[in-house]
Formats: structure tokens, C-alpha cells, sequence
């Protein structure tokens, strides 16, 4: 009986702070002044969107990232990252990513558009095929080939197999960390 009357008080707390801010806000904006809202980080925003972009539902999206559905919808609004299609919430595709491309004798992480990371990603993929088989000819289709980042500078592919070989062997940033959705 203890615990139900507790449960009850907390939640008729919690009902009450939300029942003031409400009022607080209208009282506000009749008055022309504006409430400073909790802003949502970068962070939390990829998870959201990397939810977002599995699910297609806003509230499962939002309830992962443990903010109100209406506050991670004008935040991803605000940013560009989010479009409506056909009654669903659809991660807009072009977002720049940050992902990792062998150039120059290193390793780098570089931020470029999407179609850009596609490019890099099977350039990637072959550079794995490559160490597994030691067959140069699968990066034959990168030899000569550059990629732009989002800022205009250039990279070239490295196709040369004796510094692939020390580069992988080198180690590096794991995938997972660097492939990552860029937020302004």
C-alpha cells in the first residue's frame, strides 16, 4: 500500500511540473518572451537517426534516445535530416559521413557525401578482398581514381600492395567508429 501511495504522489508530481511548463510556455509566447529548451546532442541525434532509419517510426526513434517524440522531430527538422514520404519519417540520404580511405601511404578518416562514401566503401570492401587473396587485379578499378570530401580537397586510392600490406598491418580506427553519419 506504501508503494502505491509513493507511485501515486510521483506521479501526480510529474504530471503537475509538466502541467506548469505547459502554462509557463503560453503565458510566454502571449507575452513575446521564449522559453530556452534543452538542446539534443550530436550524439544522441545519430542514434536517433540510425533508429529512425531501421524502424521508420518517429516515437520508437525518440524513445531511444530518451526525448519527447516532438522534440527529436523539430530537432532533425531544423537540421535537414529528416523528410516525410508517403506518411512515414525517412532519414534524408545525401548526409555527409565520415569514413576511413587508404591515401597517400596512411590512413585517414575524411568527411564526404554519401554517393562519395558509397565509392569508398567498395573501395574498401576491395582492399579487404585483396589482403584475403593477394590478387592485385581487384583494385585495378581504383588505379588513378580520386575521391573529393566535402570541403573540395582531393584523394587518391592507394593501390599499391606493398603499403596496403603495412597499412592494414598497422592497425587503425575499427570501421564502426569512423563510418558515421556528420551532423552541422
Amino acid at each position: 500500500m506504501r508503494q502505491k501511495n509513493r507511485y501515486r504522489k510521483s506521479r501526480q508530481r510529474k504530471v503537475a511540473s509538466k502541467r506548469f511548463l505547459r502554462k509557463a510556455r503560453k503565458r510566454a509566447k502571449r507575452s513575446g518572451l521564449t522559453i530556452k529548451r534543452r538542446r539534443i546532442s550530436n550524439a544522441r541525434l545519430e542514434r536517433g537517426l540510425l533508429v529512425l532509419q531501421d524502424t521508420g517510426d518517429i516515437h520508437t526513434a525518440a524513445r531511444a534516445i530518451r526525448v519527447p517524440a516532438e522534440t527529436f522531430e523539430k530537432a532533425t527538422k531544423r537540421k535537414g535530416l529528416i523528410r516525410k514520404r508517403n506518411g512515414r519519417w525517412k532519414v534524408v540520404a545525401g548526409l555527409p559521413r565520415r569514413v576511413a580511405i587508404f591515401t597517400g601511404g596512411k590512413q585517414l578518416a575524411i568527411t564526404v557525401r554519401s554517393r562519395t562514401a558509397s565509392l569508398i566503401g567498395k573501395y574498401n570492401s576491395a582492399v579487404g578482398q585483396f589482403l584475403r587473396t593477394n590478387n592485385p587485379d581487384v583494385l585495378a578499378e581504383f588505379a588513378g581514381r580520386a575521391v573529393k570530401d566535402v570541403h573540395g580537397k582531393t584523394y587518391p586510392f592507394e593501390t599499391n600492395p606493398n603499403l596496403l600490406y603495412r597499412l592494414s598491418s598497422a592497425g587503425g580506427e575499427p570501421f564502426e567508429d569512423i563510418y558515421r553519419i556528420v551532423l552541422h
